[in-house]
């Protein structure tokens, strides 16, 4: 049985996390962290809860800011940090765009880059690196559900709902998928696009208006589990019937695990988080004291990525993600 993440916030142990500049936390290691993190809410705190857990094993300080989506504030926060002593930074950029400015920032402070991948170009081996997973295999994951469902049909209709514009998992997520449908050879008819910015009510909302066009779908592919369920929410509301169509998720959370296993939803994708964030840290204690990530399990020959392998969930091994 795996752990699951689950974003339950403790507001104590939230502000424990920031404010106190990275000597906060100090347990007597020389390595300070300083993770900062794309907006506040429950995702990214549950991320600085783990990443604190992992921090303290290693025996480094640790301290969490929060840019609010602003480049501006996540800049501010770096500078401070890296004045206030800190040895590397764990960053999720607000935009992959101003990865520059980040890194400018930051000096000479090694930077593991999390949540929101940066350019390729932006990365160098063991100074700047990107831990995740690769968001193209999620929605090739999916795109390989949908034609294993579907291997009789030459002609599939797609709902796609991708989540925010500058985000490097929606983007991965959506080429995948797109990619290894267009492979197959078959005629795939995008009825619907938009972005659902990750979020289940948008999401319903976005469906919503689109059942009333009364096009035919064969399968909702979603960039995330929320945006999944929000588009079946609106499928039920609106009366029409979800035999004979697929929803696809991504994250495999508490809720799209749920779904499938009640036979609402049908595929999801296992986002390793507590892997990554562990895989973060190591990397992080790594480059604070000048050591190569090299030889860290997902490391990529070039060193600039690692990367831990999505699994698919469905209903015949879901039991084993909830």
């Amino acid at each position: 049985m795996r752990q699951k993440y689950h974003c339950l916030i403790l507001a104590a142990a939230l502000t424990a996390l920031v404010g106190n500049g990275c000597r906060a936390q100090d347990t007597g290691d020389d390595v300070r962290i300083y993770y900062s993190a794309i907006e506040d809410g429950d995702y990214y705190e549950g991320w600085a809860l783990q990443l604190q857990e992992q921090a303290a094993a290693h025996g480094a300080a640790f301290e969490a800011g929060y840019a609010q989506n602003s480049v501006e504030t996540q800049d501010a926060q770096i500078k401070s940090a890296v004045v206030s002593g800190c040895d590397v930074l764990l960053c999720g950029p607000v935009s992959p765009d101003t990865v520059t400015e980040i890194k400018a920032a930051a000096g000479d402070t090694p930077i593991v880059f999390i949540n929101n991948a940066p350019k390729d170009r932006a990365l160098e081996k063991d100074r700047y690196i990107y831990v995740a997973s690769d968001e193209y295999m999620a929605g090739q994951y999916q795109a390989e559900y949908i034609l294993e469902k579907f291997g009789q049909k030459e002609e599939i209709n797609v709902v796609l709902l991708k989540g925010p514009k500058d985000a490097s998992g929606a983007a991965g997520r959506t080429k995948g998928l797109k990619q290894t449908l267009k492979a197959s050879g078959k005629t795939i008819h995008y009825v619907f696009e938009d972005y659902a910015d990750w979020n289940q009510d948008k999401a319903q909302e976005l469906t919503a208006m689109f059942l009333k066009t009364g096009q035919p779908v064969d399968c909702v592919a979603a960039n995330n589990d929320d945006m999944a369920l929000g588009s079946l929410s609106a499928f039920e509301q609106a009366g029409r019937s979800t035999e004979s169509v697929l929803f696809l998720g991504v994250d495999a959370s508490a809720g799209g695990c749920q779904a499938i296993a009640e036979g609402r939803m049908d595929f999801t994708v296992y986002q390793p988080t507590a892997a990554q964030i562990s895989a973060a840290v190591e990397a992080a204690d790594r480059l604070a004291s000048g050591r190569s990530v090299a030889d860290l399990e997902g490391a990529s020959a070039d060193g600039k990525y690692i990367l831990i392998p999505f699994e698919r969930v469905d209903s015949q091994n879901v039991t084993q993600y909830q």
